[in-house]
Formats: structure tokens, sequence, C-alpha cells
């Protein structure tokens, strides 16, 4: 089945940002290329140890980073997970939001037991909902 994967583009951070999100998502440490690790001595302009290419997986799915100096905090999108309950809904928004701003805070919507927005550290725009019904 065909599945969205969101790029991320850091400006130098990219590694620090994926490791973090393998803590907070409890997910093995993420794959990372480093443009040194390219034949024939990496990559011209970028530095060794940028990333080219980094995968970490989210649930059952993934997201893709890369560094690029030219990299702008993100506009018009935002990466959306969802808890499996409130306590796990919390404990995501409260790690991102760490070092980070809260735009819309975590609560109760007639939709969602728990939902919220928050841009990381990073510049990650972040959706975090809740998979459990709103009970009444």
């Amino acid at each position: 089945a065909m599945t969205p994967i969101p790029y991320l583009f850091f400006p130098g951070t990219a590694a620090e940002a994926l490791s973090a999100y393998a803590r907070i998502f409890g997910s093995p440490d993420p794959q990372i290329l480093r443009a040194g690790e390219a034949p024939d001595g990496g990559l011209p302009g970028w530095a060794p140890d940028a990333v080219m290419h980094g995968a970490v997986l989210v649930g059952s799915g993934h997201i893709y980073a890369s560094d690029d100096p030219e990299a702008r905090p993100m506009a018009g999108a935002c990466v959306t997970v969802a808890g499996r309950d409130e306590g796990e809904s919390r404990r995501i928004f409260d790690a991102l939001a760490e070092g980070g701003t809260v735009v819309v805070p975590l609560g109760r919507t007639f939709w969602s037991p728990a939902f919220g927005q928050v841009t990381d550290r990073w510049g990650t725009r972040w959706l975090i909902d809740t998979e459990e019904a709103a009970q009444g």
C-alpha cells in the first residue's frame, strides 16, 4: 500500500531531531547516512557529518529527514500523530513542547479527548490527537 512519508529538512540539526523523535516515540535509533559516507570522499559543499538522509520509525510509519543549510521552519504543514489514549498523547505532546512553542494547548475537543498543536525546538510543527473516541 502507498504510505506518505513526511520528509523534514533541518539547518544542521537533523540527527539531533531524529534521535529525539526516536526517544519520544519509543522507536529504535534512527538510520542516518552522513554526507561523508558518499563515494569519492563525500558530497561537494556538504560537511562530512551532515545528514544526507535519515529515517526514524514512528508507529507503523516513518519520518525522513536531511540537513539543508537553507532549511526554514515549516509553514503550511504539520506532522500529525495520534496517541493510543489521553496519557500517551500528553506524554508525546509534553516531550515535543520541551524547548518548543505550544500553539494549541492539549485538551478535550468535541472530536477528541486530547488534541493540541506544538512547534518543537527544531521547528517541526505537530498536531497531536488521540485514537480513543471522545467520551460524551
